[in-house]
């Protein structure tokens, strides 16, 4: 009997299933639970993609603005060409030199940034940019002069004269940054002619002659500056960032110098891309990197020069001892075309170093 009512039981569940399979069919489908909208514990919040060229941006820094309600984590890239040529194209914000800026700019829109990021503040002077004359996609944020600076011995006074362009092939234990823009620019420039004229003719002409010079005297900035403190170069010709860094490169021993047609200054600005989902992040972190108090640390921070500053005390607060005399009013931005500066320089007192305890008169090597 107990195998009867086994069978019974199989029996009347075979049925049931069957009854539900034809009754069932033509029912509406449960809906089903909704995913939770609220996001995982384990994901990871989503970050500022940002490219910078030069020294880098103090982490402190990043990691003050992280802190603030609602910005994002920084995720700080170094800006580089890609095998291929290319530069990155999937930044959310961009902190480069002028002239980066603009072959960047020819595959990544910028965003409008007036209304967003305000100039108040800024030296007029650094407002003078060729390709943004309006300022309504970048903003100057950090400059850097180029000097020639060249390794003394002891004993010899700190102001450095500079051998007259035409013998720089000459100039023994001399090397020269491998950057046709730059040495075409200086080569203008140390010639006491303005490298904002001419065209392109002039200034294609510039590299040329610069290149045939320097043959054989051309390596990478970074080598240049290593073979300084060494001791295997005497003589280049770099930013000023570089020894305010490094004050004590080559034994304390290094020293620079302005062309008394005046200098290069180089300067990076920052844009945010107009595709970024996190438009409204870059903006508030470059407002951030433009507010006073990182400006005020950003020589100590970084060996760059604010741009928020006042017309005249460009250099207030360098640690070091600035050339001086009239060599910035009549600098020119590493920019083709170079802009003008828009507004006129005040002329400051001759030499570019210490006066001997003595009183007397430097000598010029």
């Amino acid at each position: 009997m107990p195998g009867i009512v086994g069978v019974g039981l199989l029996l009347a569940l075979a049925l049931g299933f069957g009854l539900g399979q034809r009754f069932g069919t033509g029912g509406v489908e449960p809906e089903r639970l909704p995913a939770p909208s609220a996001p995982s514990l384990f994901q990871l919040p989503a970050k500022l993609v940002v490219y910078q060229e030069g020294p880098a941006i103090p982490t402190l820094w990043l990691d003050t603005f992280s802190s603030g309600t609602g910005n994002p984590k920084i995720d700080l890239r170094v800006l580089e060409r890609g095998s291929d040529g290319s530069w990155p194209s999937d930044g959310d914000v961009y902190l480069v030199r002028a002239r980066t800026y603009q072959a960047i700019g020819q595959i990544v829109p910028w965003a409008e940034l007036s209304g967003h990021v305000p100039l108040d503040g800024m030296n007029p002077v650094f407002q003078g940019q060729a390709f943004d004359p309006t300022g309504a996609h970048s903003r100057p944020w950090r400059v850097s002069p180029w000097f020639f600076m060249k390794k003394v011995a002891l004993g010899t006074p700190h102001k450095v004269a500079l051998a007259a362009p035409a013998r720089w092939a000459g100039e023994p234990q001399a090397l020269f940054p491998n950057d046709p823009d730059l040495m075409g620019a200086i080569w203008l420039k140390s010639q006491g002619k303005p490298i904002n004229l001419g065209g392109e003719t002039t200034q294609q002409l510039a590299r040329q002659q610069v290149e045939t010079a320097l043959s054989g005297k051309l390596a990478s900035e970074q080598e240049c500056w290593d073979g300084l403190k060494s001791g295997s170069v005497q003589l280049s010709f770099l930013p000023a960032w570089r020894l305010v860094l490094d004050p004590q490169a080559g034994g304390g021993l290094i020293r620079w110098s302005a062309l008394s047609s005046g200098t290069i200054v180089d300067f990076e600005v920052m844009g945010v891309r107009e595709e970024s989902p996190k438009k409204e992040a870059g903006f508030r972190f470059l407002e951030f990197l433009l507010a006073g108090p990182q400006q005020a640390a950003l020589l100590g921070a970084t060996g760059y020069f604010p741009v928020r500053s006042k017309v005249g005390a460009e250099w207030v607060g360098s640690t070091l001892i600035m050339p001086t005399g009239p060599w910035f009013d009549k600098s020119e931005f590493i920019l083709w075309p170079y802009p003008r500066p828009v507004v006129e320089q005040p002329v400051a007192t001759e030499t570019n170093s210490v006066v001997p305890a003595s009183g007397g008169e430097q000598k010029s090597e």
